[in-house]
């Protein structure tokens, strides 16, 4: 497929830098990241501010049900969901829930909900079953993994329309390769640069980065390698982001990387098989 175009990088410049804040948010949405980031963060208090906003608590009570009801049981309540998340998971969800909601009507966006939570779900399956000690920051990770796209969702929706047309044929190449292509930098770059600017720690802006081509060296291996098999997972069930539908490469390396065999992944497939129905149904 030819180049649409060759853009300007001063223009990309200037594009990318209005995604290092937070888009305008409701006053309750600003409170609630406030209520997170405070020393003594409280759940109560926390789940009194979502319960202020009808549609960010109804997208936190779907968000906990999608990806943790098949651990414990229905969620039924703001408090409970704030529980079962964490703090960490929480404030992804909400920060993704800004950045999606202000690109809902673009091409793409529904798809990447849905992908973007069940990679979730596969990076807090394989965290439990690998018995890791930062499960949350997993799960926030694989929430997050893909919000680089949206800046090109927005910005360029002529690229990825075109790009959404040969997402499952035969002449689709990775997505990353056609931004480096014809951008000089890919979503996880833009990514990341949005992660650390919204002041996300390494532990969750490195795997962002390092997701398509991780380096020999990292600080995370075992957690970027995590969330390169969880994305994996769900492009192997159907759930794979709607540019590109394809298992790429870089996921056997990963599964080598973690000590996963054939055995393990079966396994692993089958778990997350039994908990994708309840993310199609809750997604937005």
């Amino acid at each position: 497929m030819e180049k649409p175009w060759v853009p300007d990088l001063a223009d990309f410049s200037r594009r990318l830098k209005k995604y290092e804040t937070l888009p305008a948010a409701s006053p309750v949405i600003r409170e609630v990241l406030q209520s997170i980031d405070e020393v003594s963060a409280s759940f109560h208090k926390t789940a009194a501010l979502i319960e202020r906003d009808p549609a960010l608590a109804l997208q936190v009570l779907r968000s906990a049900n999608s990806l943790t009801s098949s651990f414990s049981g229905r969620v039924l309540s703001v408090l409970q969901a704030v529980r079962l998340l964490g703090f960490r998971t929480l404030k992804g969800i909400v920060m993704a829930s800004v950045l999606l909601d202000r690109s809902r009507k673009h091409p793409g966006i529904p798809e990447l909900w849905t992908h973007s939570q069940i990679v979730s779900l596969n990076c807090r399956v394989l965290s439990r079953y690998l018995k890791v000690p930062w499960e949350e920051e997993a799960q926030t990770v694989g929430l997050l993994h893909d919000i680089g796209k949206v800046f090109f969702y927005e910005e360029y929706p002529a690229f990825y329309e075109q790009e959404f047309q040969l997402g499952d044929s035969e002449r689709a190449i990775p997505d990353w390769v056609r931004e480096r292509e014809v951008f000089g930098i890919d979503h996880s770059f833009v990514g990341n640069k949005i992660a650390r600017a919204f002041g996300l720690p390494k532990i969750l802006s490195e795997p962002i980065l390092f997701l398509h081509q991780p380096p020999h060296e990292m600080t995370f291996p075992e957690l970027t390698h995590i969330l390169i098999v969880a994305d994996g997972m769900a492009t192997a069930l159907g759930h794979g982001a709607p540019e590109f539908d394809f298992v790429e490469p870089g996921f056997l390396d990963a599964l080598h990387r973690l000590a996963l065999d054939e055995n393990d992944l079966e396994f692993l497939l089958t778990e997350s098989l039994g908990r994708t129905s309840m993310v199609e149904l809750l997604s937005l």
